[in-house]
């Protein structure tokens, strides 16, 4: 690098800005060119002080020539280039209304080398202010550092203020789980709904499936003979894009584009269900898994198949319209049958703690259960893992004895 010769270069003072400017003479870059960079301040001193840390910047590689962006125009090309050639459609949607909601409101002004971790503090606080739960507050910040992060892995920025300060805590939500006693009673009443409504939520409680994936299985994935399930798609609704060298104009939204896509990147596999209702593989090669299926279930799936609607799709648990069953009206459906059971009102998701718990009771090896659950690691498994009073109580007199 050509020696930087801003010492030789004293403030001078412009009377027609009121500001004192010092220049930093890089010398002469590739093309020939004599490199200049030019900073300001209202006073002397900080004119010298901003040329320092100027310097600096250069000499350790970390500066980078240009206008730099604001917060909020990083924040929209991370989402639209980076950010959305990594993660799924659903993960992207929730960066891009994070950005919209909070991010651009609180610091999206700010320009990005000069965010600071105040500036964080206070998009933290102005969010609680506006009553956003701490859970919110703890997933935007964990964006915006991911944004940041990459801004620092491309040379826009020196560093990520978000590593110099502690992540925003939350409050741990209560994961519960059911009891065998409550399991049986949701049956017995899911029994008395029809073969259909009984397989589904005996579906839930023994395969501990996420609920995506058990609305997307279709007969042919189902070996009732074998006793087996292949769970390796979801049935998801995704965003739309406008599609490629449309003519629509601004006033347009996507979903009126008439050659519209799913908001997805390249990479991702999915197959068209209905309308913006997709089928779209797991978030992890983990996800992709074939299930052994217990007896009861496959005896359930016997009768219910003698008696299922033909549709279209295939489905084993579809709509009255033989369409995906929205998300939406399954969660209402679980939470009426809780209700006529005369359980605790737990989120279906609860299901899935319920059979990862009940193993686990049961004396099955944690890896064992990782795998049927399809998680990624074994942690993320120990988060589903609710040990019964009756197994603690056990193993406390063993210790005591």
């Amino acid at each position: 690098m050509s020696k930087i010769r801003g010492d030789l270069n004293p403030p001078k003072y412009r009377e027609s800005r009121g500001l004192w400017f010092a220049t930093l003479d890089l010398g002469r870059g590739p093309d020939g060119k004599r490199r200049k960079v030019e900073v300001s301040s209202k006073t002397r001193a900080g004119c010298i002080q901003k040329r320092m840390a100027r310097m600096k910047e250069i000499e350790d590689g970390t500066y980078t020539p240009g206008v730099k962006p604001t917060v909020g125009e990083w924040a929209d090309h991370w989402c639209d280039e980076i950010a959305s050639e990594r993660v799924g459609p659903r993960t992207l949607a929730n960066y891009r209304s994070y950005v919209r909601k909070h991010i651009a409101p609180h610091v999206g002004a700010r320009r990005l080398d000069a965010l600071s971790v105040d500036d964080v503090r206070a998009l933290h606080r102005g969010m609680r202010e506006s009553g956003v739960s701490d859970r919110t507050v703890q997933a935007v910040h964990n964006t915006l550092s991911k944004a940041l992060k990459d801004a620092v892995r491309e040379g826009v920025i020196a560093q990520n203020p978000c590593d110099r300060m502690d992540r925003p805590r939350a409050r741990m939500q209560e994961r519960g789980s059911y009891s065998r006693a409550e399991v049986r009673a949701i049956l017995t009443t899911a029994e008395g709904d029809g073969p259909g409504e009984y397989s589904r939520w005996l579906a839930a409680l023994t395969l501990g499936s996420r609920q995506a994936e058990l609305l997307a299985v279709e007969w042919p994935r189902l070996d009732l003979d074998a006793g087996t399930v292949d769970v390796s798609w979801q049935v998801q609704q995704l965003p739309w894009r406008h599609g490629h060298g449309c003519a629509c104009g601004p006033e347009l939204s996507p979903r009126q584009c008439r050659h519209r896509e799913p908001d997805a990147p390249s990479w991702y596999e999915l197959r068209p269900a209905y309308k913006g209702t997709w089928f779209t593989r797991p978030k992890t090669a983990a996800g992709v898994r074939v299930l052994p299926l217990p007896g009861p279930l496959v005896d359930a799936l016997r009768v219910w198949r003698d008696v299922a609607p033909t549709t279209s799709l295939g489905l084993v648990w579809p709509d009255n319209r033989g369409l995906p069953r929205l998300g939406r009206e399954d969660r209402e459906a679980w939470t009426d049958l809780c209700r006529r059971a005369g359980v605790r009102q737990l989120t279906l998701h609860s299901a899935r703690h319920t059979m990862v718990s009940l193993l686990l009771d049961d004396g099955v090896d944690p890896e064992v259960i990782r795998q049927i659950a399809g998680h990624s690691t074994i942690l993320s498994t120990r988060g589903y893992m609710h040990v019964s009073p009756d197994r603690a109580r056990d193993a406390l007199a063993r210790l005591a004895g």
